[in-house]
């Protein structure tokens, strides 16, 4: 199993960034330039993005394994591990099950369950995201209408066609993988299991994962810091990369420094 990646950086702490499910590696272009001076930044593209080989079943077992054999495939074992949505669903199913990889979490816009208890709205969620698919569409003929809800109003025309142009880059069989994949996801009870230091960031105007459910996660993992980004959505490294870029690295900075580093 051999997932693609970007990397720009050769000194400093790691850290690793997992985009969401109409992403891949050139999500996190602002966080490899912008970050890059102080910090070893790795962005993978998941299994079917970019150049990774797709999975015959995306599940979370799959996809924990493969992100360990990447992190011991390039002997990185001390991480700060960042996951946005999809991503973020990843690193705490990773961090639950392998914190010894991890010198602290960065969960973004992501959140501990999807859906209801009953399966009801799972269901729903599956049958409206891939009726279009169904029916003959494109990726490239849906991405604007799957990205323009998930970003803040009145944002920058750069910033939606980029994200435009990356949501039309997945292959439409790794979107329905990833779009059933996430429907499966609860980790609410690995929580209080979170002992690393943990930073939650979610935009302001995301209505995905809204700042209120993060700040709920944030109330049952142990070593937390909660901050809300003005004037973002469910994109907000894209759309504010600047003050993204400074959460993160002061967060980091803090750990290094807590640990001696």
């Amino acid at each position: 199993m051999s997932w693609s990646y970007l990397r720009k950086g050769e000194i400093g702490p790691v850290l690793v960034c997992l985009h969401g499910v109409g992403g891949n590696a050139t999500a996190f272009e602002a966080q490899l330039n912008g970050l890059s001076q102080h910090l070893q930044v790795w962005s993978l593209n998941l299994p079917g993005y970019g150049l990774s080989a797709a999975l015959p079943t995306m599940d979370w077992e799959s996809l924990v394994a493969g992100l360990k054999q990447f992190l011991d495939h390039h002997k990185l074992h001390q991480v700060h591990l960042l996951g946005h949505s999809l991503g973020g669903m990843l690193s705490q199913e990773f961090a639950a099950r392998h914190p010894n990889y991890l010198v602290s979490l960065i969960l973004y816009s992501t959140s501990a369950a999807f859906g209801s208890s009953n399966g009801e709205f799972q269901q729903t969620f599956i049958a409206a995201r891939l009726k279009p698919l169904n029916q003959g569409a494109s990726m490239q003929q849906l991405a604007a209408n799957l990205i323009d809800p998930l970003l803040a109003p009145h944002g920058s025309p750069h910033v939606r066609q980029a994200a435009i142009e990356c949501m039309q880059q997945v292959p439409p069989s790794t979107y329905r993988q990833a779009i059933e994949c996430i429907t499966s996801f609860d980790c609410r009870h690995n929580l209080p299991k979170l002992t690393m230091p943990t930073l939650l960031l979610a935009g302001e105007e995301d209505t995905v994962a809204s700042p209120a459910m993060m700040q709920r996660m944030a109330r049952k993992i142990g070593k937390t810091t909660d901050v809300v980004i003005p004037d973002a959505g469910h994109l907000a490294n894209l759309e504010q990369p600047q003050l993204f870029n400074q959460h993160v690295a002061a967060f980091i900075a803090e750990c290094d420094h807590k640990q001696g580093i």
